[in-house]
């Protein structure tokens, strides 16, 4: 199994004979993206995210643009998006897109629109051999409990607060300021909304920690402990700083040791900005999280982009994240229904 499995362009191929392939060699790429997870075309001229859209388009028809993940985004066309505002130097762990939520989409499609020169690698896991791979005393846990998710917004009257990272201000997640309709697209997808003092909101909601393949009963790795959860940044830089072995992976590894360890003894985990919990409202411990990241790094297969790349991944296999970088990079990123 490889991750990605690479389509090659041949010769100087245009976005039209891209899209020519992809029409005529469909059910190939749909085969490749169940057993392999993902399926990168390279080599091919795709310039801007106009291209990109037209190219995402003809690989799916349910395109879609309703977002309520938590990577900051600026949208450059109808379906395309920045894939993250999140600045360089911060580690986005391995994930499943929107997992969290009970309408995560299907497939993922990403863009390189300008090539990183430093860092920047887009890896991809494949989830089922996570699954099968965890401790059995683990993932009997998790199966069993499932996960709670616990996610805090400050809103268009909260103060500014001071912490490193923070959420989009609810009234941008929701695309409205009245708390009515909050509550009713909350109702709509299974979220609890809590609203707090100084405008700010709380949305909790139960999930499975697992997922089976629709198409072939696979049982998936498939929620977001390894991004929500309070010491998950720091246990992702020790591995980052193992694979890197440079003075930047040092020093932000340092850094979010020590953040980590003032969270731990001073804030309460439900404050934070996201947080993860088992589904009875019982902590996870630290123990759990790291041997879920070691066991995804097991499995981590890192790829540098090269300009004009377009990765279509299977997002109930697949997981994807950011390694840190520097200099300039912009990947962009459409996703289906």
């Amino acid at each position: 199994m490889n991750l990605p499995h690479t389509i090659t362009s041949k010769g100087p191929d245009s976005v039209i004979d891209l899209i020519g392939l992809i029409e005529g060699q469909r059910d190939l790429i749909h085969t490749d993206l169940l057993q392999n997870g993902s399926v990168l075309f390279r080599g091919f001229k795709v310039h801007s995210p106009e291209d990109f859209e037209q190219v995402a388009t003809a690989l799916r028809s349910d395109l879609q643009n309703n977002y309520q993940g938590t990577s900051p985004r600026n949208s450059r066309t109808t379906f395309v998006h920045s894939a993250s505002e999140l600045p360089g130097h911060y580690p986005i762990m391995q994930h499943c897109e929107m997992s969290f939520l009970p309408t995560a989409p299907r497939y993922l499609l990403f863009f390189c629109h300008v090539q990183p020169s430093g860092g920047g690698q887009t890896p991809v896991c494949d989830f089922r051999k996570v699954y099968e791979q965890l401790d059995p005393t683990v993932r009997e846990e998790f199966e069993r409990k499932g996960v709670r998710y616990v996610r805090n917004y400050s809103g268009p009257l909260s103060k500014k607060g001071l912490d490193l990272f923070q959420l989009k201000p609810w009234h941008e997640l929701f695309k409205t300021t009245d708390r009515t309709e909050v509550e009713r697209q909350c109702a709509e997808t299974g979220l609890r909304a809590t609203w707090l003092p100084d405008d700010r909101l709380r949305l909790e909601n139960d999930r499975p920690a697992m997922l089976r393949h629709p198409d072939t009963g696979e049982m998936v790795w498939f929620n977001h402990l390894q991004v929500f959860h309070k010491e998950a940044a720091a246990i992702e830089y020790g591995h980052i700083l193992r694979h890197r072995k440079d003075w930047m992976a040092l020093k932000y590894a340092t850094l979010l040791q020590l953040a980590t360890l003032y969270k731990r003894m001073f804030k309460d985990p439900m404050s934070e900005a996201m947080h993860v919990l088992y589904g009875d409202g019982s902590p996870i411990p630290t123990a759990h999280v790291k041997h879920v990241e070691d066991i995804i790094w097991k499995n981590l297969k890192p790829f540098d982009w090269q300009l004009g790349d377009v990765l279509m991944i299977d997002n109930f296999s697949t997981s994807h994240g950011r390694l840190p970088y520097q200099g300039p990079r912009d990947i962009l990123v459409a996703w289906t229904s």
